[in-house]
């Protein structure tokens, strides 16, 4: 919850700009004692009007705005109709291209006194939006890149709300998990904790400091700290004899194996706890969950609350009641960024010492400060800019203390979410580009040709596949740290069904094949069994068969021998190289390569019965992929994130690309644009047209002018992109899939509809980037890619949205010399990320808080 100020502030000429610069007063009102005064449009105002709006907006008019009669209206009216003016001038989408526009001092005067006419009633909606993640571009990109502003950067004041994977983290911290006990838990979660935090499911920035502690979030927290009293207890109730102390729930039978000394000292004493004895066990508990000691004033309190407690319920269980308070103060949920010390000259403090070890912590990790961050916050080591620098760097150099996941909740039958050393870094790209959605869009699996599988119980399906792979597309970028930007937007080096390192694989394939040649021209078909005896030795070391199976489970090490040889016979005998992982393993469901448009392998299906004398052997001989074991590699008529499979995926509709949602993305995330949301009383349908591809029916039901203003922002953008279907696959010609076009109808199981198609049109036209040579009409997705990465805007518009994830908040005017710094960061670093994070958090916007009224 971000602590609000106030403040006076010189509008700008850019009604972008003076949008933005209501976050400095976002909060403001009329002053104390002020009434409502009678309403009037003043002269200047009513002149720009009649001028520019009146035209189209007087009685009867447009969009329901009549600017001749404002002060005809009553309040609520009038506070609706300014809100209308003041969007479309925010956009930029009124007076419209075609007519004679305002002047910069006209529109600086509109735009002034609609916005303080609003914000004196309270009533300005786009104020209450400002804030938020989706109104990150509303602050002008040229004013926060162009050296203009001096402002010296801060961040307001507050406390916010962990994210989930920080209170996972802290609940370890209770426990004081380490190794492979606490990556075991942060897989798997405890039983009796729930997270009270969820983040919203979209792309973009989503963890920031806006969401409060309400009525859910501390019914959750009760329950979990019940759970957790009661477990870090367990142990020494145990050794006390306490027959209500053991696992009571048969789903529930883990405890921490020993209890500290300062509980099981309570726990265990026959008497009632003295006061020494209960102010340890606070201490310590303040230590655990808050990770610093309790003032004296707290510990006054919680002896007080210790005592009255083991009065009344007993040593264990009134201490219970005191390590579960602990657990209930807001501090174990919250991060209160402050600042201590005297104001500076422009009203800022420097984040405390400890405010500052948590705050260098958690932008860069989920865990808490380790003890080296916290130990310079004690010592006096962690005031400086150099002192934020060298605490940066080091946690960024570590390869451990921050090691985890990217995503836990891909976990599930089959995939396991990549453990990296410093994930949050490769959180902020998965989050920018928003392809983890891909596992929230259900498609027609028919349409496919059947190899597509949606997300399903317990498993992720195709799209979980696909953004594992996008995540070790990214990874390998970050790793690289070296133009990192501009290789995710134009690399097309990826990896696809990579479950062994390049070692293991080539290993495997060597003893694969001397297998089958080996083998090949035996009776392996007929006699399995007596060449599966002969050459035993040789299939246990390429682990076709185990040598410790029973003999009435000798059936399945048939079923895997020959399993394993009509797999090497589709591949090696058509010379090509085999998967390393066969489509008969337990818990295989790699079925997506086409997605990437290349060949299929084998099917689930096809070895199924393989040891039964009815098998029917297979006859045909597929095209399938010759698999490259040495990953990344090549994929052909791919560039970049934007035409991976699962970026495509998540930007499309259930049935069709969309070229709409590609071009928005691409207008707002890469070019720092700004598109308004569709009017409710628009009916957002593109009409089904048997003879039209999609882009011409977009292109049909968009270019109504009241639809134009927006969709020129974004179509153009996203037509080069329907080179990729909903399935990201390529293409130069779209099915047209209508009835009226059906040549051949399928089965939906072994064969499928086929229709006419009609030739892709990848041409668009790329705007906004600020570079006349980079401007102008594109022949395709490449070339629009191409571009794009060389544009400065994408550019700095990445490093905009870093800013956001590293500081959990929109930027202001304020903060241009910390993005500016960001960017030289990059770019003499050669485009390592990891330059523009450490710059990012030793900047002023970083280090130093405002509070209300300074």
């Amino acid at each position: 919850m971000r602590i609000p100020f106030g403040g006076s502030y010189p509008l700008s000429l850019s009604p972008v700009l003076w949008a933005a610069l209501a976050l400095l007063t976002c909060t403001a009102t009329a002053r104390a004692g002020d009434g409502p005064a009678a309403f009037a449009v003043p002269k200047e105002v009513r002149a720009v009007l009649a001028a520019h709006c009146a035209d189209c907006h007087a009685e009867g008019g447009k969009g329901d705005v009549d600017v001749t009669a404002l002060d005809k209206l009553t309040p609520s009216a009038r506070l609706e109709a300014l809100n209308k003016i003041q969007d479309q001038l925010f956009h930029r989408m009124m007076p419209p291209p075609r007519v004679a526009q305002p002047g910069a001092d006209e529109l600086r005067t509109l735009a002034a006194w609609v916005r303080n006419e609003l914000r004196t009633h309270k009533a300005s909606k786009l104020d209450d939006r400002l804030p938020y993640p989706d109104a990150g571009n509303y602050v002008d990109h040229a004013a926060l890149f162009d050296e203009s502003n001096k402002d010296k950067p801060f961040t307001p004041a507050r406390r916010w709300l962990v994210s989930p994977q920080m209170f996972e983290e802290r609940v370890l911290d209770v426990f004081q998990l380490e190794g492979i006990e606490r990556e075991g838990f942060r897989r798997s979660g405890f039983y009796g904790v729930t997270n009270p935090f969820v983040l919203p499911d979209h792309s973009g920035v989503r963890y920031y400091d806006l969401t409060p502690l309400d009525g859910g979030h501390l019914l959750v927290m009760l329950g979990n700290a019940e759970w957790i009293a009661a477990k870090q207890l367990q142990a020494a109730r145990v050794k006390a004899g306490d027959p209500k102390a053991g696992p009571n729930d048969p789903k529930d039978r883990w405890y921490p194996k020993t209890t500290p000394t300062a509980f099981e000292a309570v726990v265990t004493k026959k008497g009632p706890a003295a006061d020494d004895e209960i102010r340890a066990a606070v201490q310590l508990q303040f230590s655990l969950a808050l990770r610093r000691k309790a003032t004296d004033l707290e510990l006054a309190q919680y002896v007080d609350l210790g005592r009255e407690a083991i009065k009344i319920a007993g040593n264990a269980e009134g201490l219970r009641q005191v390590l579960k308070a602990v657990l209930l103060e807001s501090e174990f949920v919250y991060r209160f960024e402050f600042g201590a010390g005297r104001p500076d000259e422009h009203g800022r403090l420097p984040l405390a010492p400890r405010e500052a070890a948590y705050a260098i912590a958690y932008a860069l990790g989920d865990r808490g400060p380790d003890a080296e961050l916290l130990k310079a916050a004690a010592t006096g080591k962690l005031g400086t800019k150099a002192d934020y620098e060298r605490e940066v760097r080091r946690l960024l150099a570590d390869k451990n203390y921050l090691r985890g996941q990217v995503d836990r909740s891909l976990n599930g039958m089959h995939i396991s979410s990549h453990v990296t050393s410093h994930p949050k870094l490769v959180r902020f790209f998965r989050e920018f580009f928003g392809y983890p959605a891909a596992a929230k869009v259900f498609k027609d699996v028919p349409r496919s040709g059947g190899y597509y599988q949606n997300p399903d119980r317990g498993h992720l399906g195709s799209p979980g596949w696909l953004i594992q792979e996008a995540d070790e597309f990214v990874i390998s970028q970050v790793d690289r740290d070296t133009r990192v930007f501009e290789r995710l937007l134009t690399s097309d080096e990826y990896f696809v069904y990579h479950n062994l390192d390049t070692k293991a694989g080539r290993a495997l394939i060597a003893d694969w094949k001397r297998v089958y040649e080996t083998l090949k021209d035996t009776p392996w078909k007929t006699k399995p069994e007596e060449v599966m005896a002969e050459h035993q030795k040789m299939l246990v070391a390429a682990k076709i068969v185990d040598p410790r199976t029973k003999d009435k489970e000798l059936w399945k090490e048939k079923r895997s021998f020959l399993s394993h040889m009509y797999y090497f016979r589709d591949f090696f005998g058509q010379g090509r190289t085999p998967f390393t992982r066969g489509p008969f393993t337990h818990g295989y469901s790699y079925e997506h390569s086409p997605s990437y448009s290349l060949p299929p392998i084998p099917n689930r299906f096809r070895y199924l019965g393989v040891e039964a004398p009815n098998f029917k052997e297979p006859k045909d001989a597929p095209a399938y992929w010759d698999y490259p074991v040495e990953q990344p590699f090549q994929v052909a008529n791919r560039k970049g994130i934007l035409t991976h499979p699962a970026w495509l995926v998540a930007f499309s509709a259930n049935t069709a690309s969309d070229p709409i949602r590609r071009g928005r993305w691409i207008r707002e995330k890469l070019l720092a644009g700004v598109v308004p949301d569709v009017p409710i009383t628009v009916d957002a349908k593109v009409p089904d047209d048997p003879h039209k591809t999609l882009r011409e029916r977009v292109g049909a039901v968009t270019k109504a002018a009241a639809c134009a203003k927006c969709h020129s922002r974004m179509n153009d953008l996203g037509y080069p992109l329907e080179q990729f279907d909903d399935f990201g696959r390529f293409r130069t010609v779209e099915q047209l899939e209508h009835p009226d076009n059906l040549i051949k109808a399928g089965n939906g199981k072994s064969t499928f509809d086929a229709y006419k198609t009609k030739p892709i049109d990848p041409t668009g036209v790329l705007t906004g980037t600020g570079d006349p040579k980079l401007d102008g009409e594109v022949k395709d997705s490449f070339d629009l890619i191409d571009r794009l990465a060389k544009s400065d805007r994408v550019r700095q518009s990445i490093i905009r949205h870093a800013f956001r994830f590293f500081l959990g908040r929109n930027e202001l005017p304020s903060d241009a010399q910390a993005l500016i710094d960001a960017d030289r960061a990059y770019l003499n670093s050669g485009g390592s990320f990891k330059a523009v994070v450490l710059s990012l958090l030793t900047s002023d916007s970083f280090i130093y808080r405002k509070r209300p009224g300074n």
